[in-house]
């Protein structure tokens, strides 16, 4: 998920120096050869998104437990699917999106975790809890959760937003963005057309897939963008409107008041970062303690204060940030997630015409 971050560019080069000096990492190269630092301690290799966690819970990790942490980032999660999938054992860590948790699943790329090595499995709220056991069957731990919806800047635009059609409106031509997640904007399609997000007809999927076409045309270049980037360009308004995950949303909106954040009527996903280990994980056991760390109600709260997602964790509220705490796009309110769907493994046929249609919305 997934999925957060304060990420300009030279607030960014800085962290990306600070992170080389303190781990040896290569930081954004997904597919670097993973060495062995300070033989002497174990290394805990993660893969995780740009920006998503405290530098200094992995210090206190490396600190508490004596070992090392190797950290490498991607800003797509279908980059991070790929190398795992590669089967190289390249990592032990990783977080993918709930969405991508149900396919890395049923690929066989996750490893079952040992939950008596993960007692602090007892402070995930009830409804997660019960999601992890009946939907991942102990595969996948969420860690926080959001939504998907659009940002947009009061400064050039004066009108209500709140539907998705405002992607399709040409005086926004150039202006605009989606994410590049084939999931987020898929949502797009179905939401606005009053489907559901799991359609069981693939006729659901090309009907969607036509209302994207119509909106690629008045997108900004690229089109679908990371989220860094779209966080970026928003805080420089070089976008006006972007669908945008509401943590990032928030985090942008402290830099520039302009930029407010709203979920279309028509409703949108409703999604958490989990954190999971790779079948060929090389340090399983060093894994677990770090997911069993991760879950403590100080070190959730902290990874909230910091990436601006709601956490899973019942105990954390007391250690989050009272502004973080109130603020309703992070912590959305009962209304607005009523609007909201769960995505869930597609059927067979409804899968390949997703994969199609995605692709030949990248061909544009």
């Amino acid at each position: 998920m997934n999925r957060t971050n304060r990420i300009y560019s030279i607030v960014f080069i800085f962290w990306l120096g600070f992170i080389c000096n303190l781990y040896g990492s290569d930081i954004v190269t997904p597919q670097s050869k993973i060495n062995n630092i300070n033989e002497d301690k174990p290394v805990l290799n993660v893969y995780t998104w740009v920006d998503f966690i405290e530098p200094e819970i992995y210090s206190d990790f490396e600190k508490e437990f004596h070992v090392k942490v190797h950290i490498d980032f991607y800003d797509d999660e279908e980059l991070m699917f790929s190398t795992i999938q590669s089967g190289a054992g390249q990592y032990d860590v990783i977080f993918p999106s709930d969405s991508l948790t149900d396919v890395m699943l049923k690929s066989g790329l996750l490893s079952k975790l040992n939950m008596r090595r993960i007692p602090n499995m007892r402070y995930l709220r009830d409804k997660f809890r019960v999601i992890t056991k009946r939907k991942w069957m102990g595969y996948s731990i969420p860690i926080d959760w959001g939504v998907t919806g659009i940002a947009y800047n009061t400064k050039y635009v004066k009108e209500c937003v709140d539907s998705w059609d405002i992607f399709g409106k040409t005086k926004y031509k150039g202006k605009m963005a989606l994410l590049n997640n084939s999931y987020d904007v898929m949502t797009v399609g179905q939401k606005r057309l009053g489907y559901s997000l799991n359609p069981d007809n693939p006729t659901d999927i090309i009907e969607s897939f036509k209302i994207l076409k119509a909106f690629r045309p008045f997108l900004q270049e690229e089109g679908f963008m990371p989220y860094n980037k779209i966080m970026e360009k928003l805080k420089n308004e070089e976008l006006w409107i972007a669908q945008c995950y509401n943590g990032d949303a928030a985090l942008v909106n402290e830099e520039n008041n302009a930029i407010k954040f709203v979920i279309p009527g028509e409703g949108t996903g409703f999604w958490m970062d989990n954190i999971a280990v790779p079948v060929d994980a090389k340090h399983k056991q060093l894994a677990e303690k770090f997911i069993n760390f991760m879950l403590r109600p100080e070190i959730s709260a902290r990874h909230t204060n910091y990436c601006y997602f709601a956490n899973c964790n019942k105990k954390a509220g007391l250690f989050v940030e009272k502004e973080i705490l109130s603020n309703p796009y992070v912590y959305i309110n009962k209304k607005e997630i009523d609007k909201l769907e769960m995505y869930k493994i597609l059927n067979p046929d409804v899968q390949k015409k997703f994969n199609e249609c995605w692709a030949e919305l990248l061909k544009y």
